[in-house]
């Protein structure tokens, strides 16, 4: 009886400070957050923690923000922004930024918002979601 309380309390002990950490990380620095959560993610019983979302996935997203990762695919010139197609193994999203694109072919994890915008053709609604860049994340380095 002992040993459960103790386990108990002991892994009880760990996951409260794995979550502390992680989210006091967050709220210190996103690319903080984001580098403890995502190391994390990867110990067995972990994977709740990724916090990057599949691109397919993104549109249903209950967070008001979401991190998405993939590979710079074509670009679109725009006066004063930038428009790219980011593209990952669940589909692809345009990406609205007020910075200039990456390079094509170049791995880039980012913060963003999901946005919707309704195109109206003959009284159909043909829009598409889009992701508007909020932050894009530095690197991992090995």
């Amino acid at each position: 009886m002992n040993t459960l309380k103790y386990r108990f309390t002991y892994y009880g002990a760990v996951g409260l400070t794995l979550v502390a950490v992680t989210s006091c990380g967050a709220s210190v620095d996103a690319t903080v957050g984001y580098s403890l959560r995502d190391r994390l993610s990867t110990w067995p019983g972990l994977a709740w923690l990724d916090p990057v979302t599949p691109i397919s996935e993104a549109s249903q997203s209950p967070r008001d923000t979401v991190y998405l990762a993939g590979t710079v695919g074509r670009h679109l010139p725009l006066v004063g922004q930038g428009l790219y197609e980011l593209v990952d193994d669940s589909g692809s999203i345009w990406v609205l930024s007020t910075a200039a694109p990456p390079p094509v072919d170049e791995q880039v994890t980012l913060r963003a918002a999901i946005r919707y915008e309704q195109v109206l053709l003959r009284g159909q609604d043909i829009g598409e979601y889009y992701a508007e860049e909020l932050e894009r994340l530095p690197p991992e380095s090995p």
